[in-house]
């Protein structure tokens, strides 16, 4: 009964904090990461759109954060903020927040440490300024950090019990990862040789022959099996979804809205295309955000230095999943089709914290409380090193938008697309009919008291519509200036000059600051017969 009442006080302290934060800066502020308001966008079509229907929710970006603020997003009528302002995704990381401290905390008691040593744990992570910021901005990294930390640590008792519950524990909160970002598969492929390594390697008795090669050949197969079949059977779905609803079983790997599309813009970025062409400097920009992240792995490293354990197979298997994360960007660099954001190398850390508790639970007690010092040591060391990093915009150029508002031209663009989504409330019917792509356009979309005015790029129509907007009832057309090296909207690309000089059917009725444009359609006249 105690121990629940701590995990309960411990999540409404995570929960309450991260909530209060979020709020603030999305609510009182008016600021939220663009990827944040564009799931929210995503699940707020599924529901209020034109068309309302769940394909609505997007084929580009895994659909797991979308669908669980859909749930939020009902109650949209009687709180439009939930979707105006994103609460609905602040909502979303604060609970998973709070959920991944609270699984720290177990975790460390389940494998034998004191309640004080597990609860310190869970807090220096929490606590981390940089991983408190991701509770709180609304972004799918809480959720899948929480999904991530559960895969390792549930993989972890396997290797200590070799209990398959454990397995497939692990195997299902990796498929959830999946569902929430595709970094989830190179962290697969990594725990697949970690069980190789596991069974030919780990908890050998020296004192009995034990199983034969063959032997361990089967069963390497029979954990891959547990292990990997619903991360692969949600890879295999998520292409069927793709094919039959978008016509391209890799739409969202290559269609006009993928990450391989927007990362086009980087060709004219002379620092990207040299760490394109070549290895070695891609290499060294890797390593240096990486090591942002890694004084936990480095005192996990020194712990098994000094209690004789550092050439052991756990070591192997820890190092492998900690450089799926970096070999992934690595992998996406030389492709060309990575920014290479700070963020994208944060996972090594909640990687390295959640195999800790089981890292300490393997030192015997007289050393357990010096290899204990050296983990928090390094928790500290990284919380100095990510709130230094999170104050320079040219380490956490993100991450400082949220500290440093004067400078965020991303919280202007924001404010502007509220105002059009509320100025032509305040001017135009409600039975109007406006073509907008809301590629572009999720903001303001979000924004707006009457969703249904807009045919976007989910509803049925919007082919035909853009292709034939005056003989479509359509009777306006809202388009965002086109930026050299963004992916244009669908609007700007079949029709590249209408931003500048309209057409023979469609004419100036509103200009945004020069950043949107409101042209209103001249509808077709039937001859008379």
């Amino acid at each position: 009964m105690m121990k629940r009442k701590w995990k309960i006080l411990l999540f409404i302290l995570i929960f309450g904090a991260e909530f209060a934060l979020g709020f603030y800066i999305s609510y009182v502020i008016g600021y939220m990461h663009s990827d944040a308001i564009s799931r929210v966008a995503n699940a707020f079509y599924v529901l209020y759109s034109r068309d309302p229907h769940l394909g609505a929710i997007g084929f580009v970006w895994n659909p797991l954060p979308s669908l669980m603020e859909l749930g939020l997003l009902v109650f949209y009528p009687i709180m439009p903020a939930l979707a105006t302002y994103g609460l609905a995704a602040v909502l979303m990381s604060s609970i998973f927040a709070a959920l991944t401290s609270v699984l720290l905390y177990s975790s460390g008691r389940k494998l034998g440490l004191g309640a004080g040593m597990s609860l310190t744990i869970a807090l220096l992570y929490s606590l981390n300024p940089f991983v408190f910021l991701f509770g709180a901005n609304g972004l799918s990294d809480a959720p899948y950090i929480y999904f991530v930390m559960y895969t390792i640590i549930e993989f972890c008792f396997w290797l200590k019990s070799r209990s398959t519950g454990n397995l497939i524990f692990s195997a299902f909160a990796l498929a959830m990862a999946f569902w929430t970002r595709y970094e989830a598969v190179p962290l697969g492929v990594a725990l697949a040789v970690g069980v190789v390594i596991a069974v030919f390697w780990m908890h050998r008795n020296y004192h009995s022959p034990g199983p034969t090669l063959r032997e361990k050949a089967y069963k390497v197969e029979a954990t891959w099996i547990l292990l990997l079949i619903p991360a692969v059977f949600s890879g295999l779905l998520w292409i069927f979804f793709n094919y039959i609803i978008m016509d391209n079983p890799f739409y969202f790997l290559n269609s006009e809205y993928s990450n391989v599309a927007q990362s086009g813009q980087l060709q004219s970025d002379q620092s990207f295309v040299e760490l394109f062409n070549s290895p070695w400097l891609a290499l060294k920009f890797i390593a240096g955000k990486t090591l942002w992240y890694s004084a936990p792995l480095f005192a996990v490293l020194l712990i098994r230095l000094f209690t004789k354990r550092l050439f052991q197979g756990g070591t192997l298997i820890l190092l492998l999943i900690f450089i799926s994360v970096p070999g992934l960007q690595f992998l996406l660099l030389m492709r060309e089709s990575s920014f290479g954001w700070f963020r994208y190398f944060m996972y090594v850390f909640p990687i390295t914290v959640a195999w800790l508790p089981y890292e300490l639970s393997l030192v015997r007690d007289r050393g357990r409380k010096l290899a204990f010092a050296v983990v928090v040591l390094s928790m500290l060391i990284t919380a100095g090193l990510l709130s230094y990093a999170m104050t320079d915009p040219n380490i956490a150029p993100d991450e400082n938008n949220f500290i440093n508002m004067a400078e965020n031209e991303h919280f202007e663009e924001q404010a502007l697309d509220r105002s059009v989504g509320a100025w032509i409330d305040n001017h135009l019917d409600d039975n109007t009919n406006i073509l907008t792509d809301s590629y572009s356009a999720y903001n303001l979309l979000v924004s707006s008291q009457n969703l249904k005015r807009y045919v976007i790029t989910s509803d049925y129509i919007f082919e035909t519509a853009l292709n034939d907007p005056p003989g479509k009832d359509i009777d306006y057309i809202l388009i965002p200036k086109p930026l050299p090296g963004i992916p244009k909207s669908a609007i700007n690309t079949l029709y590249p000059d209408m931003f500048e000089q309209g057409n023979d059917w469609a004419t100036l009725y509103h200009d945004f600051d020069g950043k949107w444009r409101l042209y209103k359609i001249k509808k077709w006249i039937p001859p008379q017969s």
